[in-house]
């Protein structure tokens, strides 16, 4: 018998699957995507246990003839490519025919279509991979696929899945991805019998970036569009008065094609560098469009990678429309004061200005040739967090704790002198040192110490509400939220679903008291995915607790006064790794009198 044997066709389809059918999303993706290219003005999309019982996609599109029916369960079969000409220039969203055999292979799996109005349709059953019945069906125009049990024939791909909600926060991810490069296309989203979205046809792309990035990102949106040779950019992106946790909330679309791109996400944050502050990342709706025969999009089987012709064009593009925008649009100009007459530079607090690391122990860098003290500590100050909600009340309790990288007793051994720009706490050092601390950055790591060890104890303390607090959240980051209960009730927090989007807070960490929840809870749950019951989770729990922590400090522009600034400075020497707050900012400056004495010509 020869070694070498063609394999059979089932075997060939459940091979094609695990690259496919990653996990329910990517049906709904997949099925979405080609009623899309069939025409549809309308999806409705239904979805059961996070998509593993069911997946249901309907469209008013073009259907199918019964022919058509069952050669779109061949392998390979499309009506999107005709020839090898037609593979350089891919206008469709689908084009290699693998997708729906590859699905009817893992399932139970069921196609009803009809071709035009007059209520004739087909009905084609699939289960495994086998085609059973094929009969006659009255049906509207358009195509309806249901697909049951999924992985049912692979028990050891089903073992793979997520719990039902967090596979349901991949669909509703899956779906805003498509509705936000359609917005000529309505869109219905039901799970487990809930609407979840609901976008209709002919609204704006500000009001389904709203429905991607939340109610509160959407004042704070800035339209983009430019032209860079053949490269157009435009859509939307968030003023940095408005930041996330992770760069999940940037949106990129390739020829209408949503796309992972490291580079194109790079050459947005460069168009942001200098306003926001470290560990956020900017938020937007971004469109990217170019000849298409300057783009591969046949380099990943799901379709989510793209290769570019020129990508130094396009990346060159996408910089310099972001940038142009954020350079022209009105917050900015409301709030960066111009040069005075006199020629002084506006404040620091006006000024982005690149971090300057401290390690602990280290001297700063000598001033430079023409250069002034406060353009030393200029070069020391690290962008402010952004303020979200209202202020936060705090208070700078001592935690308990020992160690860190500096002397015991340095911070309590310090005169405090008084605050600077509203963001640093300076200080005198015996001998004579200007100490710069960064007031966030300090309180943050004091509040992360004590939610750390509260947490390691089991004993963090709880402040139930008086009446509950209401939070509505993104769709897909309200059912990451839903998926994270447990996580957030070991951290402290009593949340429930209140129906749709929106949660009931009952109680939370007494740490955090007056902070604002709903943008607490945002960043939590685009974090609380990565919660696994592996070796990573202390790593995942750090974060968390970090999130916290930031929410929570005192901010930057916000005034501290003298017995405060004590408390804290005292604070400080009861806590580990007292340098550096827990997103590794360094916590303080200091500038030897003997280099400030040279600065100004004493030695």
């Amino acid at each position: 018998m020869a070694r070498i044997q063609v394999l059979p066709p089932g075997l060939v389809n459940q091979i094609a699957a695990g690259e496919v059918v990653e996990r329910p999303a990517s049906i709904v993706k997949e099925l979405v995507e080609n009623a899309l290219d069939a025409g549809a003005t309308g999806v409705s999309v239904d979805v059961e246990e996070g998509g593993l019982s069911l997946v249901r996609v309907a469209d008013d599109g073009s259907g199918m003839e019964r022919e058509d029916a069952l050669l779109a369960l061949e392998r390979h079969a499309t009506s999107k490519l005709r020839d090898a000409e037609g593979l350089a220039a891919i206008s469709t969203m689908g084009f290699r025919g693998e997708a729906v055999p590859a699905i009817a292979s893992v399932s139970r799996f069921r196609l009803d279509t009809a071709p035009a109005e007059d209520g004739a349709g087909t009905r084609v059953d699939v289960e495994g991979g086998v085609i059973g019945a094929v009969e006659a069906v009255g049906r509207t125009r358009g195509t309806t696929i249901e697909v049951r049990d999924l992985f049912f024939n692979t028990p050891a791909r089903r073992k793979f899945m997520r719990a039902p909600a967090t596979e349901a926060g991949h669909v509703t991810e899956a779906v805003i991805r498509l509705a936000l490069a359609r917005p000529d296309v309505s869109f219905n989203l039901r799970s487990a019998g809930r609407q979840v979205l609901a976008a209709r046809a002919g609204a704006g792309l500000p009001d389904r970036a709203a429905q991607a990035l939340g109610r509160e990102a959407h004042r704070h949106l800035v339209p983009v569009d430019a032209a860079r040779g053949d490269v157009r950019v435009h859509g939307v992106v968030c003023s940095p008065d408005h930041s996330e946790a992770t760069g999940r909330a940037l949106y990129l679309f390739v020829n209408g094609r949503y796309v992972r791109d490291r580079g194109a996400a790079h050459a947005v944050l460069r168009a942001f560098a200098g306003t926001l502050p470290p560990g956020r990342h900017p938020a937007g709706v971004l469109f990217v469009e170019l000849p298409l025969g300057r783009v591969d999009v046949n380099v990943h089987p799901q379709k989510l990678e793209v290769r570019f012709a020129e990508g130094r064009e396009v990346y060159d593009a996408i910089f310099h429309a972001v940038a142009g925008t954020l350079r022209t649009a009105p917050w900015l100009r409301r709030s960066t004061p111009p040069a005075s007459a006199s020629g002084i530079a506006p404040p620091l607090e006006s000024i982005a200005i690149a971090p300057f690391v401290a390690g602990a122990g280290a001297l700063p860098p000598l001033p430079r040739a023409g250069e002034e003290v406060a353009e030393v500590l200029a070069r020391a100050r690290d962008a402010a967090p952004v303020a979200l909600g209202q202020a936060t009340a705090f208070a700078f309790p001592v935690a308990d704790g020992d160690g860190g990288a500096r002397p015991a007793g340095y911070f309590s051994s310090l005169r405090y002198v008084g605050q600077h720009a509203r963001t640093y706490l300076l200080c005198e050092a015996p001998g004579g040192s200007l100490v710069v601390i960064d007031q966030h950055a300090s309180h943050e790591r004091m509040l992360f110490h004590r939610l750390r060890e509260a947490f390691r104890t089991r004993q963090i303390p709880v402040q139930p509400f008086l009446l509950p607090q209401v939070v509505t959240l993104p769709a897909a980051v309200a059912r990451a939220l839903e998926g994270g209960l447990g996580e957030l009730a070991r951290l402290g927090f009593d949340v429930e679903p209140f129906g749709g989007d929106s949660f009931a807070v009952k109680g939370a960490p007494a740490a955090l008291s007056g902070v604002d929840l709903t943008a607490l809870l945002g960043d939590l749950a685009t974090q609380l995915e990565q919660v696994e019951r592996t070796s990573a989770v202390d790593d995942a729990f750090h974060d968390l607790l970090a999130t916290m922590a930031c929410h929570a400090a005192v901010r930057a522009n916000q005034d501290v006064g003298p017995e405060e600034a004590r408390a804290l400075l005292d604070g400080l020497d009861a806590i580990d790794f007292k340098a550096r707050c827990p997103h590794g900012r360094p916590v303080v400056f200091e500038l030897s009198l003997a280099d400030l004495e040279r600065r100004v010509g004493r030695r």
